[in-house]
């Protein structure tokens, strides 16, 4: 069985791994918490909320809803560089291969390089939640993901290949890809392959309450966390449940340690570490 510790904290919502420190959001302000959970910063990126970050090399990235993605030096938090100022909102990043991708509440998807944009993609309806695997592009809302192929070339064209009841959150894991049911419940586990059509693979019946994150480790661990305040680990390989964690508080957001240590945040303003 897991082991928590819980700490106060001033920010919660997100925390993304670094070998040495984490990084937490949620309001304007960006807090930066040691793996011990002993807090050593914290800096206003924004004038609104922040609703996502992602890192690339030595570089932090924010987006908002002041329709801004900026990018940080990642030990000093100092600013390097506005890559977007938008009239609408920024909500999700995914970093892959050097690549940071950008979804906004308009639908569009934004590739870039190097803090450059390098691609745009226009896919019509807002983005809660973003995973790219080679030139597949899956983006989901609040009823259906939306698998997208990537066409080589600089115009930023693409094909829609599959779309398939479900929600966010959503995560890739070995050759799946795991997202939530509509009723926000269950994990659905697809094939991440074009030959087959993306088959389904599974379904869990995971959680009694609304599912709020998804976090893979490895080739087939996931973990999930929601409302009902437990932390789920599941193999995906077998659709196994291989451990639980009742922490008593709801759950907003889920990242693997360097060690792998499980780092919980939760909406009511506290974080907390589980040891395996």
């Amino acid at each position: 069985m897991m082991q928590y510790l819980w700490t106060r904290m001033l920010i919660t919502s997100e925390q993304l791994r670094n070998p040495s420190k984490y990084y937490l959001h949620g309001k304007p302000i960006r807090s930066v918490w040691d793996p011990h959970l002993r807090f050593l910063m914290e800096l206003r990126a924004h004038e609104s909320v922040v609703f996502h970050l992602a890192t690339i090399g030595d570089t932090l990235y924010t987006c908002s809803n002041d329709g801004t993605i900026k990018a940080w030096d990642i030990d000093t938090l100092e600013h390097k560089k506005t890559l977007l100022q938008y009239d609408s909102e920024v909500w999700r990043f995914f970093a892959a291969h050097g690549r940071l991708y950008a979804g906004d509440v308009k639908g569009i998807v934004r590739v870039y390089e190097n803090d450059e944009l390098v691609r745009m993609y226009d896919l019509t309806e807002e983005v809660r939640d973003i995973a790219v695997s080679t030139q597949l592009l899956y983006t989901v809302r609040d009823r259906d993901v939306v698998i997208t192929e990537l066409l080589p070339g600089p115009k930023g064209h693409a094909v829609t290949r599959k779309t398939i009841e479900g929600s966010s959150p959503m995560c890739l894991v070995g050759d799946m890809i795991c997202f939530v049911s509509r009723s926000a419940r269950d994990i659905l586990v697809h094939d991440n392959n074009k030959q087959s059509f993306f088959k389904e693979l599974g379904k869990i019946q995971a959680h009694e309450m609304i599912i709020n994150t998804l976090c893979p480790e490895g080739d087939s661990i996931v973990y999930s966390g929601g409302y009902d305040a437990k932390v789920k680990k599941w193999d995906m390989s077998n659709m196994k449940l291989l451990d639980s964690c009742d922490i008593s508080r709801s759950i907003s957001a889920l990242s693997i340690g360097s060690r792998g240590q499980v780092y919980v945040a939760g909406s009511s303003g506290y974080i907390a570490r589980l040891d395996g």
